[in-house]
């Protein structure tokens, strides 16, 4: 689609409101063809990343839970 084949069917409309309804319209286009072409799994953004654990695994390492209490 593009912006030269948008018709009104409404009468009497100003050329600002033409010029509003045309600049919504290009920024949804606009929008929708960036996250069309966002890539996918390009790894983790930088909030994913900080929300990452700064310790190991509770599973992992030498220690078990509950085991090792006390010693």
């Amino acid at each position: 689609m593009t912006l030269e084949n948008v018709r009104f069917l409404t009468q009497g409309v100003s050329p600002e409101e033409k010029a509003a309804v045309l600049a919504v319209l290009d920024a949804q286009i606009e929008e929708e063809s960036a996250i069309e072409h966002e890539v996918q799994g390009a790894g983790m953004s930088a909030w994913q990343k900080s929300q990452r654990g700064i310790r190991e695994d509770i599973k992992g390492g030498s220690r078990r839970f509950g085991w090792d209490f006390g010693k």
